[in-house]
């Protein structure tokens, strides 16, 4: 009991004094953050006031003008995205138009350490976690906006990364979706114990999602 409350408590993220200027538009501003092992943290605020461009520089789409990102104890600052070990799940659900369902979810799934069975049975678990169990030979275009960030999510989380950002995932579908998917994304979160970030501007979506 003892070790599961210290692996709990185990920090996964620090961020360090991170600034962020485009040109004379101050983004960020002295931001520091602790991320504990199996916590999910929401960044809440409006529009322009830099949520997203933290997030893109904990998951190397940014680099901060100064300031350190550690994750598990090692300095990933300028370290390139595919090495960072982070699912990310994007607003707009950035999904392959020419795949099926089961290669994008198997797409992070590389040859070097995934065999082909291995792969197949990771894609279909994925598929039964995210409740869609029959729609791996489908395209995005045949599914609604809800079933398409439920891949997306089940595509980010696939690799079993270290770390789950979530970029507005919900803010381009309707209430009755958003509602649903939300407790959804919350239950997986718990289930695998993965730490979570969040961008949202919605103050109940926070809320009601978040530990911190």
């Amino acid at each position: 009991k003892t070790y599961a409350c210290a692996q709990q408590q185990a920090t996964i993220l620090e961020v360090l004094d991170i600034q962020k200027h485009f040109e004379k538009f101050q983004a960020l501003s002295h931001i520091h953050l602790e991320l504990k092992a199996g916590e999910f943290v929401s960044f809440l605020g409006p529009s322009g006031c830099g949520k997203t461009t933290l997030l893109r520089i904990i998951a190397g789409l940014e680099q901060p003008d100064y300031g350190k990102v550690i994750k598990k104890g090692q300095d990933i600052t300028q370290q390139s995205v595919e090495k960072r070990r982070c699912g990310i799940v994007f607003q707009n659900y950035a999904l392959f138009p020419n795949l099926t369902v089961a290669e994008n979810i198997g797409f992070g799934l590389h040859a070097r350490q995934w065999i082909r069975v291995e792969r197949s049975a990771r894609v279909q678990q994925l598929l039964d976690l995210i409740e869609l169990p029959n729609i791996a030979d489908k395209y995005p275009n045949q599914l609604s906006g809800g079933q398409q960030q439920r891949v997306a999510l089940a595509r980010a989380i696939a690799p079993k990364p270290d770390l789950l950002l979530l970029d507005e995932p919900l803010s381009a579908l309707d209430a009755q979706v958003r509602l649903t998917l939300r407790q959804k994304i919350k239950t997986i979160q718990k289930q695998l114990n993965l730490p979570t970030i969040m961008v949202t501007h919605d103050q109940e979506e926070a809320l009601s999602i978040s530990d911190r």
